[in-house]
């Protein structure tokens, strides 16, 4: 099945395993994303090479919200590559509660993507209730929540956000999965793998086929349908509009 994979490092995979990944024809697009300003530079590498493969996405991960904040770079990225996103972006309670220069970082890259026209992927880790406090700006652009999990009320807010839902190997797992499922509006329902960190590099091609196999058996849909149905979601989710 062809697919969109919406959140990929491949800067960070092994180079003998990238060009597997690479010419993997079922691989229609790879959003190529980046966690600091140090993966700027290798994803424009790609970007500038296969241009009709990747779309990258610039922007600093709150784990990272102690750097300052290289908001001329991501901005001289976005010129460069008309059609590349923001991200990811977000605010975190992984490695400590937010604090607010996770907000204040949040807040000047949900900036930046709104003076881009770019759509936005968000990092929200156990963060719900200070995602809530960007409500506002999150319904002003379009934005996809990377790597949900399992909360209702998640899916509940970024509905009413308008938001875009990205599912991956943790949502897979999920007990409730169908019951979750039904609660997400069919054209708002991404494909991502955030390999190597959530993918074995190693299996990429193969995880990838059967992950989308997984989805179409909780979907309780026949999985090429469902594989159009997210490749045409990517396709929309990736348009910029200036």
């Amino acid at each position: 099945m062809q697919f969109i994979d919406t959140h990929i490092h491949l800067q960070d995979f092994k180079s003998n395993f990238a060009p597997m990944v690479l010419n993997n024809s079922d691989a229609q697009k790879l959003v190529l994303v980046s966690a600091t300003s140090d993966d700027f530079a290798k994803i424009a590498q790609f970007l500038r090479k296969f241009p009709d493969k990747f779309v990258g996405a610039f922007g600093i991960h709150p784990w990272y919200y102690r750097q300052k904040p290289p908001l001329d770079e991501m901005r001289k990225m976005l010129r460069l590559f008309p059609n590349a996103l923001v991200g990811e972006i977000g605010v975190d309670e992984l490695k400590e509660p937010v604090c607010d220069k996770q907000h204040e970082l949040f807040t000047m890259q949900l900036e930046v993507a709104r003076e881009f026209s770019r759509p936005v992927i968000v990092h929200a880790a156990k963060a719900f209730s200070a995602l809530v406090e960007h409500e506002s700006k999150l319904k002003q652009i379009k934005f996809s929540h990377h790597g949900f999990v399992k909360n209702t009320e998640l899916i509940k807010f970024i509905n009413k956000c308008g938001g875009y839902i990205g599912l991956g190997a943790l949502f897979l797992k999920q007990e409730k999965a169908r019951e979750m499922w039904k609660m997400m509006p069919l054209d708002k329902i991404l494909f991502e793998t955030d390999a190597p960190f959530r993918v074995n590099e190693e299996n990429y091609n193969q995880i990838v086929q059967d992950n989308l196999l997984r989805l179409a058996d909780i979907a309780e849909l026949d999985p090429d349908v469902l594989a159009q149905q997210l490749l045409k979601n990517a396709q929309e989710f990736l348009k910029v509009e200036n």
